[in-house]
């Protein structure tokens, strides 16, 4: 097998994988957000953070939580995403092997299933400290995961099979946390995360050695499928800050640290079917990517009926800087190559993704019912796409989105039980023929986007972009302490 066949195999597979590499999580990717009563609200919770949660949204919500607390919830993602390419299929239908040639491109639909993510956080001041709270949990980032495409669709082939078409990448965030009450109008926070990262891939890439190869500029026989595995582990942290300079305002300020990921894995490259009968190597794959800074800042309004929160409302905002962390790509390096002939790949794919910003609000009416307290809860949120037009593609949902958001929760005793319900619409985007910028790579090209006589490929992402999820959530809290005596108070609480 020539050089020029393992460089177009390996290279195909090799930077198939980097376009989905830096697409874990990120404000524009996600469906916000994290835990049942917060996501009740609308996901605006930074300026209250008075439960587990506290370590993902503002660690100086841990202060004030007295006592040993356990809370356990989940977020079920049911997720809908379409793509209508623009177009026809450039092949010949008279040729038996492409006998769809001139045919409409057919509607390509998410196929994964539903999607659980959980929040787990145990907190307590171990009945001795008055002003500071320790907590440590796990959780991962509210992203939809499994995100599966066909590779075809009714016996042709999948008009948005150059993108990933499985998506079955995770990121765990296990958490050691505390905040302290510094004066009674200031709490502070501080959460140290560990992130590891399990990257699972599936993409078809396309390959022409020679010119004229390929019968067209997507005909099936060149293309290739490719799997990776691989796994990477990281650092984080989160500062967070509370400032009530009154009862009835609270004002919180948390920022994440950026993230630098490498994963490490292999990489399972698949000859083509032009090609079929070569020889292909699995290949060590590395994988780096950054993961941006992330501000959340919120503004509290609490309303009492005497001594007792009756209501709430909260406005919060959140930043994030994907344009900075995305602005080169992801980099993949093969140091030992995948095969006899292919001693190195080192390859950048550039994303050109958009800082993000959300505006969530959200609030509660707080009823004594039956010897306990009866939350009715509401929110919407608005989140900014992740890209512009020509860059939409199907491997993450990073169109703009508007939800409206609700729930309630009942505490009797020490035992709350929480529920939420979310409906999520990602504005429908139309990238105009001409306007597209994903295009094919050509691994026999050291994975430009050109064809075997070095012509610029034609976009493949052109067309009527989708999605919906609908969100259920289910949560349980448990104040241990009150199993055997009244709530604890700290220096600065009140009566």
């Amino acid at each position: 097998m020539s050089a020029q066949k393992h460089a177009a195999l390996g290279l195909l597979a090799a930077l198939g994988l980097l376009a989905e590499a830096g697409v874990a999580q990120a404000g524009g990717f996600e469906v916000p957000d994290n835990g049942t009563e917060a996501f009740g609200r609308g996901g605006a919770f930074v300026a209250k953070s008075d439960d587990g949660t506290a370590i993902y949204y503002n660690p100086a919500g841990l202060a004030r939580q007295r006592g040993t607390r356990l809370l356990a919830t989940g977020n079920l993602h049911f997720h809908s995403f379409e793509f209508q390419r623009s177009g026809v299929y450039p092949d010949d239908p008279t040729d038996p092997a492409t006998p769809w040639g001139g045919q409409p491109f057919p509607l390509v639909k998410n196929t994964g299933g539903p999607i659980l993510s959980p929040f787990v956080a145990v907190s307590s001041d171990f009945q001795y400290f008055d002003r500071l709270t320790v907590a440590v949990g796990v959780f991962g980032p509210p992203t939809v995961r499994n995100r599966t495409f066909p590779f075809a669709v009714n016996g042709m082939p999948s008009p948005a099979r150059y993108d990933t078409i499985q998506s079955r990448s995770t990121i765990a965030y296990p958490t050691l946390a505390a905040g302290f009450r510094v004066t009674p109008w200031l709490d502070i926070g501080l959460s140290a995360h560990l992130v590891l990262v399990d990257v699972g891939l599936t993409r078809a890439s396309y390959s022409e050695i020679s010119p004229g190869q390929c019968k067209n500029v997507e005909y099936q026989p060149c293309d290739a499928r490719n799997v990776v595995d691989g796994k990477g582990t990281s650092v984080a942290g989160t500062l967070g800050a509370l400032v009530r300079p009154n009862k009835h305002v609270a004002i919180g300020a948390s920022l994440r640290s950026p993230v630098s990921v490498e994963t490490e894995g292999t990489l399972y490259p698949t000859a083509p079917r032009l090609l079929a009968g070569s020889d292909v190597f699995p290949g060590r794959a590395l994988v780096t990517t950054d993961l941006p800074w992330i501000a959340r800042l919120g503004a509290r309004y609490i309303g009492f009926d005497g001594k007792t929160e009756r209501y709430d409302i909260e406005l919060d905002g959140t930043y994030e800087t994907w344009g900075t962390a995305q602005a080169e790509g992801p980099r993949i390096l093969v140091p030992d190559g995948l095969g006899p002939l292919v001693k190195r790949v080192d390859a950048i794919i550039a994303h050109y993704y958009n800082d993000t910003f959300s505006v969530r609000l959200g609030g509660a009416y707080n009823f004594d019912v039956g010897g306990g307290v009866l939350a009715l809860r509401a929110g919407g949120f608005f989140d900014s796409s992740a890209s512009d037009a020509a860059y939409t593609r199907i491997d993450a949902d990073t169109l703009a989105k508007v939800a409206g958001t609700a729930g309630f929760g009942y505490k009797h005793g020490p035992v709350g039980l929480d529920f939420a319900y979310g409906a999520v619409s990602s504005l429908s985007r139309t990238v105009e023929p001409g306007v597209g910028r994903l295009r094919p790579v050509n691994g026999a090209k050291e994975g430009a986007t050109v064809d075997g006589a070095g012509q610029l490929l034609p976009a493949v992402n052109d067309g009527t972009y989708r999605g919906f999820t609908h969100t259920l959530s289910v949560g349980l809290r448990i104040h241990f302490d009150e199993f055997f005596g009244p709530p604890r108070t700290g220096t600065y609480d009140q009566p």
